[in-house]
């Protein structure tokens, strides 16, 4: 019986440690993956760059450290080149290294979950996960902005630090909370839900077609796009780098084409663009805003009907999501919400500094941008769910009796 007692308590023993151990490798995964994916993109980049520059001094050292900058820029940290200081970042990067952490996260907390042996998607596996990504996010952020420090470009403090924490542990938030098989999402609101995630599509798409309206502009521009990239990158590196760089920005222009339908609009420089009006200037001669028109035209305000008709649809994917009228309506006016909690949040980002010179600041405005989308959504959203919901049952007279 003694043996017996001994040979199961170390079988216990064994197990505790086996299950310590995989979890310790879990969140071990979960910290560095997407620092070293996120830093080792940004070193390739450069090494790209840097052998297709000519009379370009290549060592493994520099790449190195600029990679430190370039990591900050990818987590929205503002840089000062040259004592100038720059702001305006581009946002692809961004979205790619957010989208990692949150797939990570997600991944993480199930295999958590896995190695525990825990079914119920308990919260301290999510908690777990969030924590170890946010530390590390922090503790690389620091040692980045240490390298920087000196540098041509270099972060600044504290954003350098402060910047990518945040938006890590945001992402890690948003998928540990996705992978939690607890039914979180079963104790809300099912309409509000609902409205959520009408918001979210919707916001979707109004930056899809932000997007195509952009890549129409820039098409019809395009002999200037060639005449830009020729006069600016006439060597094989300097182009690369040019139609990389544009390429990171193509986000950042869709925001500011989504304000423009909206009515919100945004300015660069003395130059300001909106719906309604437009006021002319110098702009910088960059291949993302070869599509920027001369001048003001007078059909701008018929731009209004794209995310009218956005907002309609929304209503109308909310039609069915109760049969009683004020249900509804708190659906759509959730997904309004969302819709402009979702530009104020692109245009913090669309935006910024951009060298303290003519063409300084990029300004999205977002409290227009914001209230123009949640009116847009709401108002014909609203109409669309209150006239094509399920209408009540009439009620049938019962027949009396002979």
């Amino acid at each position: 019986m003694g043996r017996f007692t001994a040979f199961m308590s170390g079988l216990t023993v064994r197990e505790g440690d086996a299950m310590r151990s995989g979890r310790a490798r879990v969140l071990f995964g979960a910290a560095l993956g997407p620092i070293v994916t996120g830093y080792a993109a940004v070193a390739s980049l450069l090494v790209v760059v840097a052998t297709l520059a000519s009379r370009s001094e290549f060592s493994a050292g520099g790449v190195l450290a600029a990679a430190c900058p370039g990591w900050l820029a990818a987590y929205q940290v503002p840089l000062d080149i040259g004592g100038a200081p720059l702001g305006v970042l581009p946002m692809l990067p961004t979205l790619g290294v957010l989208l990692l952490v949150f797939r990570t996260a997600a991944s993480a907390t199930r295999r958590l979950d896995e190695v525990t042996g825990d079914r119920s998607g308990r919260l301290s596996s999510a908690v777990s996960v969030v924590g170890t990504v946010v530390g590390a996010h922090a503790l690389f952020a620091a040692l980045a902005f240490g390298v920087s420090a000196g540098l041509v470009a270099e972060g600044q403090f504290p954003a350098a630090i402060v910047t990518p924490t945040v938006l890590a542990g945001g992402a890690a938030a948003l998928g540990a909370a996705s992978a939690s098989s607890a039914g979180w999402l079963e104790r809300l609101d099912p309409v509000a839900v609902r409205g959520m995630r009408a918001g979210l599509i919707g916001f979707g798409v109004l930056f899809v077609v932000g997007t195509l309206v952009f890549v129409v502009a820039t098409v019809a521009a395009w002999p200037t796009v060639g005449e830009l990239v020729s006069a600016y990158s006439p060597e094989s590196g300097s182009a690369v780098g040019m139609s990389l760089l544009s390429l990171g920005y193509v986000p950042n222009m869709s925001v500011l084409a989504a304000s423009v339908l909206t009515g919100g609009g945004f300015s660069i420089g003395e130059v300001s663009v909106s719906a309604f009006a437009m006021t002319s200037g110098p702009v910088p001669a960059v291949p993302v805003l070869a599509g920027l028109p001369p001048e003001y035209g007078a059909w701008w305000p018929l731009l209004l009907v794209v995310p009218a008709s956005i907002g309609a649809g929304v209503g109308w994917s909310l039609r069915a999501v109760d049969g009683r009228v004020n249900a509804r309506l708190r659906a759509v006016l959730v997904a309004g919400i969302v819709c402009g909690f979702c530009a104020v949040v692109v245009s913090a980002f669309a935006g910024g500094a951009l060298g303290g010179g003519p063409y300084d600041p990029v300004v999205v405005r977002a409290e227009v941008f914001s209230v123009t989308t949640f009116a847009f959504v709401v108002v014909p959203g609203g109409v669309v769910a209150w006239l094509t919901g399920p209408g009540r049952q009439p009620r049938r007279t019962p027949r009396r009796r002979r």
